[in-house]
């Protein structure tokens, strides 16, 4: 019996003590993780928890997070989800929280989300107002203008009509590396005053950016292009198609890379008579810029057609076009579908015969060259054979 209590209270005691070892584990590792949490909020750069401070990276940092949906057109596509934070970061809306344009996102998973609405206040301040800064103005103006459902001339196909992220997406600012080096010695100027340098070289670089050409004018032209070469959607609003400019001078210019030369917007939204791209009207608006009583003063704008004339302004198109919603002839009788058809044909052909034209000449050239080439060599090959023989008969 003595020996059962001896051993019984043997063991409570390893009990015991395996307990309080236990105890001191649990507690060191507890101090651990609190120590080395610290540690990674202490090194976190403060960019990092200000953008994501509301944890979405948590989900949204994993490339292959998406879900198929239904577009406009009822057919499946994947929309994807992932956030690339460092390219994020160094973008134009950066310094933003999600839930500054994303709503309905309160639960996982998310359930009530709402299409962005841009003219909604953002959480930055703007400093030319003291107030919140919003893109409402413009979004108002777009409303308004002939892209918009208020002004468009045919609001029924609404879903025709560009929005937003049609135009634009959320990239990062573009400088290029000379620009970069060139602006180091002017922000280090900048910091004598302003002592965040995150914030100096962000709005340097927002300040720069929007000092330059931001799209070159073939961009300009294949955004542009996008609609107003779509046929059946021009259709839907009693447009033309325009297909013809790239034929023109303005067009055949901007191919080859000249940046000086007008595109879309220079002549529809002319920023020097007052015009944005958020403010285009139709042509047939008398404060349209295209429209024929404006059309001298657009032509003459700076850099343009300075010394341009009445005549200059008014005979000719910016952007032929071969396909029209309804063609009439000189008498205002409108010209049959059949008749257009045939003048395509003929259109058709005419181009047609003038590459074949352009590639026989050329064809041409190039084997008269090359059979030239080739009686050269024969005749160089028959003087030396007839010279070794001269030499051996002697």
């Amino acid at each position: 019996m003595n020996d059962f209590n001896h051993t019984s209270i043997t063991n409570n005691y390893h009990s015991d003590n395996l307990r309080m070892k236990n105890k001191h584990i649990a507690r060191d590792i507890t101090a651990a993780l609190c120590l080395l949490i610290a540690l990674v909020i202490l090194f976190i750069p403060a960019t990092t928890l200000a953008v994501d401070d509301e944890n979405c990276l948590m989900c949204h940092k994993y490339a292959g997070l998406g879900r198929y949906a239904k577009s406009e057109e009822q057919k499946a596509v994947k929309r994807i989800f992932y956030v690339n934070e460092e390219l994020f970061k160094a973008s134009y809306h950066g310094k933003l929280r999600c839930k500054s344009c994303h709503s309905g996102v309160e639960e996982i998973p998310h359930t009530d989300v709402k299409h962005v609405d841009c003219a909604t206040d953002c959480h930055l301040n703007d400093p030319s107002t003291g107030r919140d800064f919003s893109h409402k103005p413009i979004v108002d103006d777009l409303r308004k203008s002939a892209h918009g459902p208020d002004g468009a001339k045919n609001a029924d196909d609404i879903k025709d009509l560009p929005k937003c992220k049609d135009c634009h997406s959320n990239k990062p600012y573009q400088i290029s590396v000379d620009k970069e080096l060139e602006s180091m010695q002017f922000i280090k100027v900048c910091l004598e005053c302003h002592e965040s340098e995150e914030w100096t070289n962000r709005f340097y670089k927002h300040m720069f950016y929007r000092a330059q050409t931001r799209r070159p004018s073939k961009q300009v032209v294949a955004l542009c292009s996008k609609c107003h070469a779509d046929e059946e959607k021009m259709k839907r609003h009693d447009l033309d198609v325009v297909i013809g400019f790239k034929d023109t001078f303005h067009g055949k210019a901007i191919v080859y890379g000249d940046e000086d030369v007008a595109n879309c917007l220079n002549c529809h939204a002319p920023y020097q008579l007052g015009f944005s791209p958020h403010r285009i009207t139709s042509r047939t608006e008398n404060s349209s810029p295209v429209h024929p009583d404006n059309k001298l003063e657009n032509c003459q704008q700076s850099g343009c057609h300075a010394g341009a004339k009445e005549a200059f302004a008014s005979k000719g198109k910016a952007h032929p076009s071969n396909v029209v919603v309804e063609r009439v002839d000189e008498d205002g009788v409108t010209v049959s579908q059949e008749e257009q058809e045939f003048q395509r044909w003929v259109l058709d052909m005419i181009a047609l015969f003038y590459k074949i034209l352009i590639i026989a000449v050329v064809g041409g050239l190039g084997f008269h060259r090359l059979a030239d080439l080739y009686a050269t060599h024969r005749e160089r090959k028959i003087a030396l054979r007839a010279a070794k023989l001269g030499r051996h008969s002697s």
